[in-house]
């Protein structure tokens, strides 16, 4: 007959009946390997809320605009019909979020890509007062923790365009597949293509400074056709990977690495040429930052931005932005 025993809390150095040392000592593994691995799913608890908090968008910074911050931001005149474009890499969201309230109380409103599309081609469009592009390069996951919020607050929306080889390696600095298609769900934020893997630099030559961008040089004895082949087949990856990850994605606009598809630097003057032609086969606007940030109806390929870093002052922005308002 089995005897049986109640089940007790397990102590070191209790008695075990009819359990020979060797039994003890596995039980005693047993309990003790349990008891860690209890300890370790707290632990990956713990990791995973921590790790879940820090890929979430953080609380907008609270912003009190002062008298002379209103009175310089004061609203002006309907502008002559330009659309200034603004460019964010990184952001330091307590600056970022007085410069969109500011922004805010100077009666821009921000528009969509394809209302943006529509205006440069001529086609009737109907537009805020002042209109506004906002835009933001690389697909960092900072960037977009510290600026959601923001944008949500003030109802202001913008466009990401995403370095997609990061994503596809899952770099944990950058957003994930299933955040971009959060994004693009949001209807705040428009997915768009800065580039495959190409964001990077390559070596064209012997120099120690023989580098230069990706997209805009031919590597050292790489021929035309080669450099076609690579630079081509990269946006058409990033353009597929766009399509099959993030649902609603439509390739609308390109912004290249750097700035550059050639015209910006190259050892090659055939490729900015070469590069463009293949680019407007895929996307309406090509966005560089060499050219003025203030889109007019008409405006042709490739347009400019207004790139705005963690030195550029509320004062530079405002003289920044005052080139679109009426002579």
């Amino acid at each position: 007959m089995r005897r049986s025993y109640a089940a007790g809390p397990l102590v070191a150095g209790a008695k075990f009946p009819c359990m020979g040392a060797n039994a003890r000592r596995r039980s005693l593994v047993a309990a003790a390997c349990c008891c860690a691995a209890l300890g370790a799913c707290g632990e990956s608890s713990d990791k995973s809320r921590d790790e879940s908090a820090a890929r979430t968008p953080s609380p907008a910074p609270s912003v009190a605009l002062t008298a002379e911050d209103r009175q310089a931001w004061a609203p002006a005149p309907r502008a002559r019909p330009v659309i200034p474009v603004l460019l964010y890499h990184g952001i330091d969201p307590e600056a970022f979020a007085r410069q969109m309230a500011l922004l805010d109380h100077a009666g821009y409103d921000t528009i969509t890509l394809d209302e943006f599309i529509r205006f440069v081609s001529r086609e009737h469009v109907s537009l805020p007062p002042r209109p506004l592009l906002l835009t933001f390069d690389g697909g960092r996951l900072d960037s977009w923790t510290g600026s959601d919020r923001i944008l949500r607050k003030l109802g202001l929306n913008a466009v990401l365009f995403v370095d997609v080889g990061r994503v596809a390696d899952e770099d944990p600095d950058y957003l994930t597949w299933r955040e971009l298609e959060t994004l693009e769900r949001s209807g705040r934020w428009e997915v768009q293509l800065q580039s495959g893997t190409g964001h990077h630099q390559i070596r064209y030559g012997r120099a120690p400074d023989d580098v230069g961008p990706f997209y805009a040089y031919r590597g050292s004895e790489e021929i035309l056709g080669g450099w076609r082949e690579r630079v081509f087949s990269d946006v058409t990856w990033g353009e597929e990977q766009l399509a099959f990850h993030v649902r609603g994605y439509r390739p609308l606009a390109f912004a290249p690495p750097y700035g550059n598809y050639g015209q910006a630097g190259t050892n090659d003057e055939r490729i900015p040429r070469l590069l463009l032609a293949r680019l407007l086969q895929s996307f309406k606007v090509v966005f560089t930052q060499d050219r003025r940030g203030l889109a007019t109806a008409g405006a042709a390929n490739p347009l400019g931005r207004i790139e705005i870093t963690r030195h550029v002052t509320e004062a530079e922005l405002h003289a920044l932005l005052t080139r679109a308002r009426p002579d």
